[in-house]
């Protein structure tokens, strides 16, 4: 079944693992560390800059539901896993609390191993992307990871039920690579290897998923 799971995970606050935020409004990734200043735990962000690359441990991606109250609490399951139960939880206009989101770690050398979650339904679309790329491309790099660029994002308009607009940003990236799964994603402090020039993997459409619209 599945475990829930704190981001706090009952730890000290410098215990977490580091965090690397996406704003899906302007379009920012944030490097978020935390720091103990005179004994106060203190978050120093950091803009990320483009482009980059980063290996992505898709393989252990997470997805279930995600809530910050005001710290982000989780219920995630790894794929092919029973859909957790959404939290009847509601927020102070009577809205469920809880947003269906997904959970994955990531990084490299400079960067170091940060986990990057997002509940942004445009965002979970374009990691459907990235997992598609990687089912793709697992047979043939079995015992490897993907290697994600990260050129940047870009713009998406969405026409609302009232007929107006809103307008956000999404991440512009792909799968350009495999490596040797590197001791990083584990915890450990092995520099992630450079990465060889590789045409991206084409994924299958959408449509030819198997799954619900729900699940990578």
């Amino acid at each position: 079944m599945f475990e829930y799971q704190s981001a706090n995970g009952g730890t000290s606050g410098g215990d977490r693992t580091p965090i690397l935020k996406f704003s899906a409004k302007d379009g920012s990734f944030i490097l978020a560390d935390r720091e103990n200043v005179d004994g106060q735990w203190t978050t120093r962000e950091t803009e990320l800059e483009m482009p980059t690359k980063v290996v992505m441990d898709m393989a252990e991606i997470e997805q279930g539901w995600m809530a910050f109250k005001p710290a982000p609490d989780f219920v995630m399951v790894k794929n092919n896993q029973p859909r957790p139960e959404r939290p009847d939880e509601v927020d102070a206009n009577g809205q469920p609390l809880y947003k269906w989101g997904f959970r994955v770690r990531l990084g490299n050398k400079e960067m170091g191993l940060r986990e990057l979650s997002s509940s942004s339904k445009n965002v979970y679309e374009r990691m459907k992307s990235i997992a598609l790329q990687f089912e793709a491309g697992k047979a043939e790099n079995a015992g490897k990871v993907p290697v994600v660029t990260i050129d940047g994002t870009e713009r998406v308009t969405q026409t609302l039920s009232d007929g107006q607009t809103q307008t956000w940003r999404v991440p512009k990236w792909s799968v350009t690579g495999w490596v040797d799964r590197p001791d990083l994603l584990d915890g450990g402090q092995e520099s992630v290897p450079e990465v060889p020039v590789a045409p991206a993997v084409e994924a299958p459409t959408s449509a030819s998923a198997a799954g619900s619209d729900d699940y990578f």
